[in-house]
């Protein structure tokens, strides 16, 4: 079904994000929008960090707003706005999803987790019996490490260009979970049944490959979340023969919840 053309009454959900010019995520809301019946649009917005707080402080003035979809590099930053936030928020420190409520305030909630784990079951690249590889330990990467370990996996190798992000990350998921085995050591790539780019890298053509895909076994999986365009590392992996998922699938397996949260669901 096509989205409805837009009115006064349509209702707005901004996509925050910086920069802005990656964002492919009206492709894939609006239709959903649409298909649900709803006379939403969601619209990208480019906020720097700087004006993140005051951005978010003057869309509570729309009076047709819906709500907030949050993303790099925000989600951190925009959890720190809320007044309240769901579980998987309170776990993690980061949202991707906010709604306000009657009382004017803003409620938050992470849905990258559901979305990863539920877009990598449906495609068969999720074995909780092997290690996962995690590359980018930001907003998305925490959240999907959340998740991961809540969905049984028990070994956890993170990366990121920042280590001591990393390091958190580690002793975070240990808090969580003492049972999990959570490290930066440098094999976890050569291990992994599963390896993640939860790094930026891959947004725009030229960009560096966030890992050399032949560190990887020859029974491994790659999992790119970025959405906006098929990656050059996906292309490498899938050269080698490896199962290749690209970032739209997590993305999907999410809007449904949000939708739900976004009407004013748990």
């Amino acid at each position: 079904m096509p989205p409805a053309p837009l009115s006064g009454a349509t209702r707005l959900v901004p996509i925050l994000a910086h920069p802005v010019d990656h964002v492919r995520a009206p492709r894939f809301y609006n239709p959903a929008f649409a298909a649900a019946g709803l006379d939403w649009c969601l619209v990208p917005m480019g906020v720097p960090p700087r004006h993140l707080a005051g951005t978010i402080a003057q869309l509570a003035h729309v009076g047709n707003l819906q709500g907030l979809n949050i993303t790099l590099p925000h989600k951190a930053a925009a959890h720190a706005l809320c007044a309240r936030v769901g579980p998987e928020a309170r776990r993690t420190g980061v949202v991707n999803t906010m709604r306000l409520d009657p009382d004017g305030r803003w409620t938050g909630e992470s849905f990258d987790g559901i979305g990863f784990v539920d877009a990598a079951r449906a495609h068969g690249v999720l074995k909780l019996e092997r290690p996962v590889a995690l590359i980018g330990a930001g907003g998305a990467g925490t959240a999907i490490a959340f998740a991961l370990i809540a969905a049984g996996v028990r070994e956890i190798g993170i990366v990121d260009a920042e280590m001591a992000r990393a390091e958190r990350l580690v002793q975070s998921l240990c808090s969580f979970c003492p049972e999990v085995e959570a490290h930066t050591r440098a094999e976890g790539l050569g291990r992994a049944g599963l390896a993640i780019n939860a790094t930026p890298l891959g947004l725009h053509a030229g960009d560096p490959m966030p890992f050399d895909p032949a560190l990887l076994r020859a029974d491994a999986a790659l999992f790119d979340i970025v959405a906006a365009r098929d990656t050059e590392l996906m292309a490498a992996c899938a050269a080698r023969g490896l199962p290749v998922v690209g970032g739209r699938p997590m993305i999907e397996h999410q809007i449904a919840v949000q939708i739900a949260f976004w009407r004013g669901g748990t």
